[in-house]
């Protein structure tokens, strides 16, 4: 029997689930004669209803004569036949007509014998491959399969990857009962092949969204044992074309599940090697430092231990080096992390001096985040020179784009240190090196003037820059800003309002953003849709909910798009909780999760509006954690989860998920506060100044300002 499966498996079609097949071919059990065949096998009628009626009528009196059995396999193998012939170079007609071929030969091995499991795999399978792709009648055919015989590997791992399908994994809320049954098949698949990547790989993702932590690590364990994966397609088309069947990516998964799990000593261990062995793993390189970070001392020598050895054995990797720098780093090696960036680049200056110039900077970037300033622009002025960039103008744009990061980290360390006249002059260094052309150093100076709280100077020099490039909408936009920034939000809409008669304008094309300020920048600079949304932000800046509605009300009515639509209801929600209409921005919310559920700045907007209004916690802690789910990377939503903790008194986590977002965004003055706020809370009031004070650094907004100052006087949260 066990042969006769394995020839089977291994001639039979893979197609588009790729779906293998098993047969049964015990004869000591009697089988009823089937019911007369169909008259027409090529008639409209689904197979899926001659099934069900085949399975009520049989009995266990009359056994299937072995000529029958026969005759059906020998159908089943012409339909394997017709479907190898559906495959390229053969034309489209030509695959057409053998699909049809195959599935009238299964159909008759089926009315041959209606117990013949595989046969109906096979239609199932080639109900899914051929127009018109029926999913439900895929699934009746592969459970007669299963219910026929039990160990059908193919009819389980259809119907797993049906329901799995139906469950809306990856992309909308959950359905339970398509979940239960997907994790069910997923089992018996995994029961049959206990060494099935794909298998314990959803099954991970499953537990994952169910918050089964250990039953997700059990199965990212088993996913890591398994062997490697012969069709990963399925899943990576499931899992939005990220997914990866491969041990590599278990690992890291596996990692990021103990880590979430509290078990950061085994998350230490697995991530060390993730990284060790393939250091351009960003995710992994990520989930490391973290890791470090919240690890006890001995877990930390584990990590730098297994990079050391990596390193030693790859002298020449610059990406290594930086990973070993940025774990010693986390584990508060500030030293030794600066003689392995400074030895690394030494060793490869020479051949490489693209990278050694990088890892100079990672160097400045070490010093700075220790508030070793000195030490910070030395090494930033040294990745320049390693570079080979003098003060000439550069002609290259690779060169350029090096020389504008750099010059900007020099300037924020002069910033950070309270060195305003040097953070000048390297604006100035900047207008030379990169020339007179580039707006690098015009806009810097714009930021500056902002920053050290001289709005006028600002408008001053954005309005001399706009006279030098009349037609950079950019810069129209960016002194509206600064407008609506010292309370001229009227003179600012007005601008916006002049440019729009003086462009051409697309009135309702196609958006693609993904949120607020951001999605609405992503969008054409001459476009009216996107500009009525601009106008809207200028007059939410200004506290003037009413006309920031009234104008995100009329992006809404200019656009059939249904993505530009929601953009804009975004907007008109933010605009609504502006006004004090905080039902209304509730509802508007909530409409767009309607359609949207897995709307990730929905579901972090709400979220964070009933977190500050103090009002159903719980549920807003769960809309945050869904929109981190989704983009775990997004400082906004790190900062937003942060908070709701820190409302629900859970103060350690509060504390994690605002450092992310400050690791991941340091130029927030919300989240800087935030951060400040728990550390008052926990009784660190050294930290809460040191995170007051970086925010009121970055505060551009009067009451913002003025309520840092106020922390900052009193030690108490207001």
């Amino acid at each position: 029997m066990k042969i006769k499966k394995i020839v089977l498996a291994a001639i039979f079609i893979v197609t588009a689930l790729q779906i293998g097949f098993a047969q049964n071919t015990n004869e000591s059990q009697p089988r009823p004669t089937p019911p007369p065949p169909i008259a027409n096998p090529d008639s409209t009628t689904k197979i899926s209803e001659s099934v069900s009626k085949y399975l009520e009528r049989m009995t266990d009196k009359t056994p299937i004569s072995r000529e029958r059995r026969e005759q059906a396999y020998a159908s089943l193998l012409e339909g394997q036949r017709y479907m190898w012939n559906t495959r390229p170079p053969n034309s489209p007609a030509a695959a057409t007509n053998n699909a049809r071929l195959a599935k009238q030969s299964f159909r008759k091995s089926v009315e041959l014998n209606p117990l013949l499991a595989e046969a109906y795999t096979a239609l199932a399978e080639i109900t899914l491959s051929t127009p018109p792709y029926d999913l439900e009648e895929a699934i009746l055919l592969a459970a007669a399969a299963v219910k026929i015989e039990p160990e059908n590997f193919g009819g389980h791992r259809i119907l797993a990857r049906l329901y799995t399908i139906k469950s809306r994994l990856n992309t909308g809320v959950l359905d339970q009962s398509f979940t239960q049954k997907a994790i069910a098949e997923w089992k018996e698949v995994a029961r049959l092949d206990s060494r099935n990547a794909e298998a314990f790989a959803f099954l991970s993702e499953f537990y994952a969204r169910t918050n089964k932590s250990a039953e997700q690590i059990d199965a990212l364990n088993r996913w890591l044992a398994s062997a490697a994966a012969l069709d990963p397609r399925f899943y990576a088309r499931v899992m939005g074309g990220q997914g990866d069947l491969s041990p590599e990516s278990a690992l890291v998964k596996l990692g990021a599940a103990q880590l979430k799990a509290g078990q950061t000593r085994e998350a230490v261990g697995l991530l060390s090697r993730a990284v060790a062995d393939n250091p351009e793993n960003e995710e992994a390189v990520e989930l490391l430092s973290r890791a470090v970070e919240s690890a006890d001392a001995s877990s930390s020598v584990i990590a730098v231990q297994s990079l050391q050895q990596a390193v030693y054995a790859n002298p020449d990797n610059p990406t290594l080096a930086a990973v070993l720098a940025q774990v010693q780093v986390r584990a508060g090696r500030i030293d030794e992390a600066a003689k392995v960036l400074r030895e690394a680049s030494g060793k490869i200056a020479a051949k490489d001096k693209t990278s050694a110039a990088l890892l100079q900077v990672t160097l400045g970037d070490v010093y700075a985040g220790a508030n070793r300033f000195d030490e910070a622009v030395t090494a930033f002025q040294t990745a320049l020179t390693v570079r080979g960039i003098s003060e000439a103008e550069l002609a290259m744009d690779d060169e350029r784009d090096f020389a504008i990061r750099v010059f900007d980290k020099m300037i924020e360390t002069y910033k950070r240190a309270n060195r305003l006249n040097e953070a000048k002059a390297v604006i100035e260094r900047a207008r030379v090196v990169l020339g007179k052309a580039d707006l690098f150093a015009d806009k810097r100076l714009v930021s500056f003037y902002l920053e050290t709280g001289k709005k006028q100077e600002a408008l001053q020099a954005i309005r001399a820059l706009r006279a030098r490039n009349a037609g950079d909408l950019s810069l129209v936009r960016l002194e509206a800003e600064i407008l609506t920034g010292s309370g001229k939000v009227d003179e600012a809409v007005s601008l916006i309002k002049s440019s729009m008669k003086k462009t051409p304008a697309v009135k309702g094309g196609q958006g693609n953003g993904s949120g607020d300020g951001e999605m609405i920048m992503s969008l054409p600079l001459n476009d009216e849709f996107s500009n009525l949304l601009f106008i809207s932000n200028l007059y939410t800046q200004a506290k003037r909910g009413r006309e920031a509605a009234e104008a995100a009300n009329s992006a809404y009515a200019i656009t059939d798009s249904a993505e530009r639509k929601q953009i804009a209801k975004l907007t008109l929600a933010t605009a609504q909780q502006t006004a004090g209409d905080y039902k209304s921005a509730e509802g508007t919310l909530r409409e767009i999760l309607k359609q949207s559920p897995r709307n990730p700045i929905a579901l972090n907007n709400l979220g964070y509006f009933l977190t500050e209004r103090d009002e159903k916690l719980d549920e807003a802690l769960k809309l945050i954690e869904q929109a981190v789910e989704i983009d775990p990377v997004n400082s906004s939503f790190l900062d937003s989860l942060g908070w709701a903790y820190f409302k629900l008194g859970k103060l350690a986590e509060a504390e994690k998920f605002l450092r992310d977002a400050v690791r991941i965004d340091d130029s927030s003055s919300t989240i800087h506060e935030h951060l400040g706020d728990v550390y008052q809370k926990q009784g660190k009031m050294d930290l809460a100044k040191t995170a007051w004070q970086k925010a009121l650094s970055l505060s551009s907004e009067e009451d913002e300002t003025n309520r840092i100052k106020a922390k900052l006087a009193k030690g108490a949260v207001k």
